[in-house]
């Protein structure tokens, strides 16, 4: 199997995000995961999984559902972004499955240029080898895609999409530390700090700092991109150093979508994973949804 994480230029109309939830169950054959909604980021993560090619036909169906109901041109959101569907990661969810990801990904990229879309690839699918690093592809966000949209690797530009991210990854965290009693200035100041492209730094650790009012509080958002170097508890616990010495304090994280359970190692169990770094202190967080090998587990596939 392999696993999609969608991004989505979409995260205050229920109605609209339903209705893209819907494009991606009409498919058979495909386990929906989860609908991680951002009012503050105007953004959804959908986690779906199934065969590649299932996982590239809902892919599809969402693309031309997002390209219906969003239009770029009106879209403004705390979260970097540069397309309607922004970001399509395809994740082999075993070794096995490598091979599969990567038939999914040209099988997507050719429906792209079908429906009138286009973008490019990234991660282990890039052809341009700065766009291994997704910040690279999406330099100058939206309102940059147009005058690139001659260097596409697949499709063509339409205004009204924008561009998307596609490409083969390994599995991330995304992970957001919540800030309370700091200035934006101070959470960014930390986020770039704890950057691996920092001196400083952490090993594969992607973060920004962003304000989230839905929350009453600002974020250190994190992608934890390589999980064999860094942790949940590992970043917690550096961005809960940094904050402390500045003067402000940790109120719990926020996990993005679903991790694997071996990102939480380090705990002897679940539940004290989640307590200790917080994970219901902004939304309910439900272990049997949000670890991966659990949700897959109890999924029913659509036939």
């Amino acid at each position: 199997m392999v696993e999609c994480v969608a991004n989505v230029s979409e995260g205050r109309n229920p109605a609209v995000i339903q209705t893209l939830q819907a494009c991606i169950e009409s498919i058979p054959g495909i386990c929906f995961l989860h609908a991680d909604i951002g009012y503050d980021a105007h953004r959804t993560v959908f986690t779906f999984a199934g065969q590649g090619k299932g996982v590239a036909a809902a892919v599809l169906a969402l693309a031309q559902g997002c390209l219906q109901h969003i239009d770029m041109r009106q879209h403004k959101g705390i979260h970097p972004r540069m397309g309607a569907l922004d970001v399509c990661p395809i994740i082999p969810l075993s070794e096995k499955a490598h091979d599969e990801a990567l038939h999914a990904t040209q099988e997507i990229a050719l429906g792209f240029t079908h429906l009138g879309l286009g973008g490019w690839y990234y991660a282990q699918s890039a052809i341009q080898p700065a766009y291994a690093l997704l910040p690279n592809v999406r330099k100058g966000q939206y309102e940059g895609v147009a005058a690139r949209k001659d260097q596409f690797d697949f499709g063509r530009y339409n205004p009204r999409f924008g561009a998307v991210a596609l490409g083969v990854r390994p599995l991330l965290v995304a992970f957001n530390v919540n800030i309370d009693g700091a200035d934006l200035p101070l959470v960014k100041e930390v986020a770039s700090v704890i950057r691996a492209t920092h001196p400083e730094g952490m090993p594969g650790v992607r973060a920004i700092g962003w304000s989230t009012p839905a929350f009453a509080c600002h974020q250190v958002s994190c992608n934890l991109v390589d999980l064999t170097a860094c942790s949940p508890k590992s970043v917690f616990d550096r961005i809960q150093k940094e904050v402390e010495r500045r003067g402000a304090k940790v109120r719990g994280a926020e996990l993005i979508g679903l991790a694997p359970r071996s990102s939480f190692s380090e705990f002897d169990t679940i539940p004290l994973a989640v307590s200790y770094l917080g994970l219901n202190a902004v939304v309910p967080f439900d272990p049997n949804k949000r670890i991966l090998e659990s949700a897959l587990s109890h999924c029913r596939f659509t036939i």
